[in-house]
């Protein structure tokens, strides 16, 4: 009876591992070009400059490797971040600003993963998309905001 036991914890943790494994070593992961996830980076920053009634400044796109649990690289995996600017509002707060992003990213579905005020009319909004982006939104100094989108991995295909 115990054996049996043993043998059943044993294998629901190594699937429980090859799962964790394979979602970071590149072995499952979906596998799209680099130009698609350059555009679906790029739209969740628009949605954002939309929202704020800004026009995003100084855009930054970069491919990099992921890494697996073991923190080796892979250039066949990769990930995209794009990093933005945005002006502060003409009018209203920045906070009001995070507030219609962190509604839109509600209705939308995605998880807000970070919500925090931290001074006056200051703040950090970090949430995910249904499909796995990162999106961060965060006031700048001395105004402004600073906009972080971090994609999946996929696999060169």
């Amino acid at each position: 009876m115990i054996r049996r036991r043993t043998t059943g914890a044993v294998a629901v943790w190594m699937t429980a591992v090859v799962s964790a494994l394979s979602a970071c070593s590149g072995i499952a992961v979906e596998a799209k070009p680099e130009s698609d996830v350059n555009a679906a980076v790029q739209k969740h920053a628009d949605a954002i400059a939309a929202l704020a009634g800004k026009a995003l400044e100084n855009p930054k796109m970069l491919a990099g490797p992921c890494s697996d649990p073991f923190g080796r690289d892979s250039d066949e995996v990769y990930s995209v971040q794009g990093v933005y600017n945005l002006a502060p509002p003409d009018t209203g707060t920045q906070l009001d600003v995070l507030s219609r992003v962190r509604t839109d990213w509600k209705d939308k579905g995605y998880t807000v993963t970070d919500d925090r005020t931290v001074a006056a009319d200051q703040g950090v909004l970090s949430g995910e998309t249904r499909d796995g982006y990162n999106l961060d939104i965060e006031t700048a100094s001395p105004d402004g905001f600073a906009v972080i989108i971090n994609s999946p991995c996929f696999e060169r295909p």
